[in-house]
C-alpha cells in the first residue's frame, strides 16, 4: 500500500461556508474506508437531529469499466456546529478503484437530509479516492513511483474548458494553476470557471499543481485547501512563503494531497522544509542547479525550468539536462533522483 500523508482523525472547525468534504480512511485493495464530512445549515425550526439517506455508486471512468457497487452511506456522528449540523457519513468499499492519471475512478454521492419526514437538504458530488504519498526522494502513487511533468498555462484563463480540450496521448502533463489573491471571493463565474476545469482534470486523469497566491488572506486558506482536496486531480499545492506559518494549521484539511515550497536553485538547498511541507519546487532560470545541490538533500525535489516555452518536450529536455549535470564531478548518489519536471514562465513570483 502506498505511504500516504494522513488524513485528518478529526472532522471539527472546518470553515463554516464549506459544505462537503472526503475522508479516505484506512485503504488497500480489499477495502476501504470512506468518511464524508457534510455542514448543512439548519433553521431554527429544525430538529437537532437529522436522517440520512445516502448511497454511493461507481466507479465510472472515462479509460476503463468495471462492476458497479451501490453501497449505502451511514451516518458514524453528528453534531451541532454554529448555525448548522455537521454529519460525518461512513461507507465501507470492497475492491475499491482508487484515482489515478491512466484510469481516473470516481464514485458518486448522493445524499438526502430529512427532519421530522421533512427534506431539509440535498447533496450531488463526484469523489475520487486517491492514493498518494513520498517514499524516500519519490513520490508515489498507488505504489508505483510516480514522476510529474507539468506546464504552466498562461492561456487558461482566455479560453473555456470546452475550447481547450487536453489531447488524449498527453493526459499525464500535469497543468500548472496560479490561483488568484482573492479567490474565496471570486464572482460566482471565476469560482464556477475554476470548478469546472478541476471537474474536466478529475474525469480526464489531467494531474494538477495548483499555486497559492503570496496575498491571500490566511483566514481564506482552510476553505480554499478543503475545495482542492475534494478534486483527486490536484496532487500538489505550492505554499508561497508568506503563507508558511499556516501550513500547520491547514494541514488537517488535505488528505492525501501534497504541500510544496519554492525555492531557488542559485542558493544552496535548505537542510530541512518547513513543518506540515512535503517537499521542494526549485525553479531554475539558469541552465543547472547550483553545485551544491549535488548533495541531495532529504526532501523530494521537482526542478522548474523558467524562461522557456510551456510545452511537454522542454520537461523531457530538463530532464535529459539534469541526467547530463549528474554524470559530471561530485555528482548525486545513484539511489537520488528529481521527483518530477515543470517547464514554463510563472505567472505569480514566490519569495525565495
Amino acid at each position: 500500500m502506498t505511504t500516504q500523508t494522513p488524513n485528518s482523525a478529526s472532522c471539527h472547525n472546518l470553515p463554516q461556508h464549506v459544505q462537503f468534504r472526503t475522508i479516505l480512511g484506512r485503504a488497500d485493495d480489499l477495502k476501504a474506508d470512506v468518511f464524508f464530512q457534510m455542514r448543512i445549515p439548519i433553521s431554527k425550526e429544525t430538529e437537532p437531529s437529522l436522517t440520512l439517506e445516502g448511497l454511493l455508486t461507481g466507479p465510472l471512468s472515462t479509460r476503463a469499466s468495471t462492476l458497479p457497487i451501490r453501497q449505502k452511506i451511514r451516518i458514524h456522528s453528528q453534531q451541532i456546529v454554529d448555525n448548522g449540523i455537521e454529519i460525518l457519513g461512513h461507507s465501507i468499499l470492497t475492491e475499491p478503484a482508487f484515482w489515478t492519471p491512466n484510469v481516473p475512478m470516481l464514485y458518486s454521492v448522493k445524499c438526502r437530509f430529512t427532519s421530522s419526514g421533512q427534506d431539509v437538504a440535498l447533496l450531488s458530488e463526484t469523489v475520487g479516492l486517491r492514493r498518494l504519498g513520498i517514499r524516500n526522494h519519490s513520490l508515489w502513487l498507488e505504489g508505483h513511483r510516480f514522476v510529474i511533468r507539468g506546464v504552466t498555462c498562461s492561456d487558461r484563463d482566455n479560453k473555456s474548458t470546452e475550447q481547450r480540450p487536453t489531447p488524449l496521448k498527453d493526459y499525464k502533463t500535469a497543468e500548472i494553476i496560479d490561483l488568484s489573491s482573492g479567490v474565496s471571493s471570486e464572482t460566482d463565474s471565476q469560482r464556477l470557471k475554476l470548478d469546472e476545469n478541476l471537474k474536466s482534470a478529475d474525469e480526464d486523469g489531467r494531474p494538477i499543481i495548483v499555486r497559492l497566491h503570496p496575498k491571500s488572506q490566511p483566514c481564506s486558506i482552510p476553505a480554499v485547501i478543503c475545495t482542492l482536496t475534494n478534486h483527486p486531480a490536484v496532487l500538489l499545492t505550492v505554499i508561497p512563503n508568506t503563507l508558511l506559518q499556516e501550513v500547520p494549521k491547514i494541514s488537517a484539511y488535505k488528505g492525501t494531497m501534497l504541500f510544496a515550497t519554492e525555492v531557488s536553485a542559485e542558493l544552496a538547498p535548505p537542510p530541512e522544509l518547513p513543518n506540515g511541507v512535503d517537499l521542494a519546487i526549485v525553479r531554475l532560470s539558469q541552465t543547472v542547479p547550483e553545485s551544491s545541490w549535488k548533495t541531495p538533500p532529504p526532501y523530494p525535489v521537482i526542478a522548474w525550468q523558467t524562461g522557456v516555452p510551456s510545452q511537454r518536450q522542454e520537461c523531457d529536455r530538463l530532464q535529459a539536462l539534469l541526467a547530463n549535470w549528474r554524470t559530471t564531478s561530485k555528482s548525486p548518489p545513484s539511489s537520488w533522483d528529481w521527483a518530477g519536471f515543470l517547464a514554463g514562465d510563472e505567472m505569480i513570483h514566490h519569495q525565495t
